[in-house]
């Protein structure tokens, strides 16, 4: 019931959108790429069976903190295959440079039929999203599949929190859904309660940026 409101709601927005879009296609050559990905779910068809970890960064912050996850998981497990999905066109192209031998793309945009398609294309066992991606779409079809799904290096600034408790029965169910809500601090972490997370779910880890720092 939740997926189909949803996707109605998106397309209206899309709608409503479009003016800028198109211009940001046209002037600023924003948008252009990756339309099969983000609207259908047509990323690469993962061929192995191997072990899968599906990790999403939105652009270019996000994704330079994947480096110390992907190393600690190859030292952990050689075996299992990482793939990397991004938002944005410069996120995209510094995933592609900076992990080449992982499968990147762009994600999905939170239509149910875009996630079905990418789901069914990688078969992951764990969805790792980076931060602040929460897509109700995305985490409640995980969850329905039985693939664990977990928020690391999770943020929740004021004007975030506020926006989300304005619709906190999806949130609050979205929030449920995950099997873990790694945080950067306290104040995040009782946000996240505040929005419906379970006690067991949040833990807080501190920030990823700092591992694997060097120091003198």
């Amino acid at each position: 019931m939740w997926g189909y409101g949803l996707n109605l709601c998106y397309v209206l927005l899309l709608v409503l959108l479009s003016p800028y879009l198109l211009y940001g296609a046209i002037r600023k050559k924003k948008y252009r790429n990756g339309w099969a990905e983000k609207f259908l779910g047509h990323c690469p068809h993962r061929q192995t069976r191997n072990p899968c970890i599906w990790l999403h960064a939105v652009s270019v912050g996000e994704v330079q903190l994947l480096a110390p996850l992907l190393e600690e998981i190859a030292q952990r497990d050689p075996t299992v295959e990482c793939v990397i999905s991004t938002t944005t066109q410069t996120g995209r192209a510094l995933a592609g440079k900076k992990y080449p031998q992982h499968f990147v793309f762009y994600c999905p945009l939170d239509f149910t039929w875009a996630v079905r398609n990418a789901i069914r294309r990688i078969r992951p066992d764990l969805l790792v999203l980076s931060e602040l991606e929460l897509w109700p779409n995305l985490i409640l079809t995980t969850h329905r599949l039985g693939i664990a799904t977990a928020v690391i290096n999770g943020r929740l600034g004021e004007k975030s929190f506020r926006g989300y408790r304005r619709l906190q029965p999806l949130v609050g169910k979205m929030l449920r859904s995950l099997d873990m809500i790694a945080v950067q601090n306290t104040e995040y972490a009782e946000r996240f309660l505040d929005l419906g997370a379970a006690t067991e779910q949040v833990k807080v880890t501190g920030s990823i940026k700092f591992d694997g720092a060097e120091s003198d």
